[in-house]
């Protein structure tokens, strides 16, 4: 199943994703959580690696701060990998949709997940 027909809110499908639907109050369609993590990230075909801090994920997107300056419209490889063995990384690739500069000098990046074709 595509990764947006599953989240579509249209979808009735899946009880977890329906209760991550919030109020129509919001522009948001699905909740934040809180996620705080490591991440690792690197610009779409470059080699070089970035690391990161977590602040929230939802279905559709992620938000994290590093000293590493991003662009909005950059495409970033990324690689979030949570504190529990148990549970896999998140593997994705974001596209760039605000960068705020920090008063310490970093950058607060927010992003929407692309959809990852299964190799």
């Amino acid at each position: 199943m595509a990764i947006n027909s599953f989240y579509s809110k249209g979808n009735n499908s899946n009880s977890v994703v329906d209760s991550m639907i919030i109020g129509r109050n919001d522009q948001r369609g699905f909740l934040r959580m809180d996620v705080n993590a490591t991440l690792t990230f690197k610009f779409c075909g470059a080699d070089d690696v970035y690391e990161g801090a977590s602040q929230d994920l939802s279905a559709t997107g992620l938000r994290f701060v590093s000293p590493q300056k991003v662009s909005v419209g950059d495409m970033l490889d990324v690689c979030m990998k949570p504190g529990i063995d148990i549970t896999p990384p998140l593997e994705t690739t974001l596209a760039v949709v605000r960068v705020t500069q920090t008063n310490d000098g970093q950058y607060e990046v927010a992003g929407v997940l692309q959809q990852n074709d299964p190799a």
